[in-house]
């Protein structure tokens, strides 16, 4: 088998996008928890995630889109390519995944802390503020930013196997 030629099953694509999107998933729950709670990000993951939690969130990040290809949902068409290109680009990609984290913790927060605990507006928010500028989320979206600018895996410099295979030659960037 030649080792440009993947394996049946979804494409590497797929399977990075699903696991990126459900550990994206898991963290903005967590952080909401965390701030429903009145807590730290890693009291919520130390104190109150039982460990058949993370075995799932495992599962799901890691084992599932490596080990279990067939079940991987097809959310990059075979013949989509999703790299943005240049800096700009990226730029404007990470800013949308952060811009989406801090609506999405914000408004799950929201809804969770006053329909089932009754508690203030106020208070939420500031908890959001100050899990999203706390630690934890400050390495995270640092880590986001590291993977986004400095990635060759995802955003590569020079095109993979299918593209070579394909005719693709040398993605351009620009007119």
């Amino acid at each position: 088998m030649d080792t440009t030629e993947e394996a049946p099953g979804a494409r590497l694509a797929n399977r990075v996008a699903h696991a990126a999107v459900t550990a994206w998933i898991v963290w903005v729950v967590n952080t909401s928890a965390a701030a429903v709670r009145g807590v730290g990000l890693a009291e919520q993951f130390t104190e109150h995630v039982a460990w058949w939690q993370y075995a799932l969130f495992a599962g799901l990040v890691v084992i599932r889109p490596v080990a279990a290809r067939s079940l991987t949902p097809v959310l990059v068409g075979p013949d989509r390519d999703l790299r943005p290109a240049g800096p700009a680009a990226r730029l404007g990609a990470l800013l949308a995944v952060l811009a989406a984290t801090v609506v999405a913790v914000g408004l799950l927060t929201l809804a969770v802390g006053i329909l089932n605990e009754g508690d203030r507006p106020a208070r939420l928010l500031s908890a959001v503020g100050d899990g999203l500028t706390g630690a934890p989320s400050l390495v995270l979206a640092g880590a986001t930013a590291a993977f986004a600018f400095l990635s060759p895996a995802v955003w590569p410099v020079v095109p993979f196997g299918r593209d070579r295979r394909a005719g693709g030659g040398l993605r351009q960037s620009g007119p």
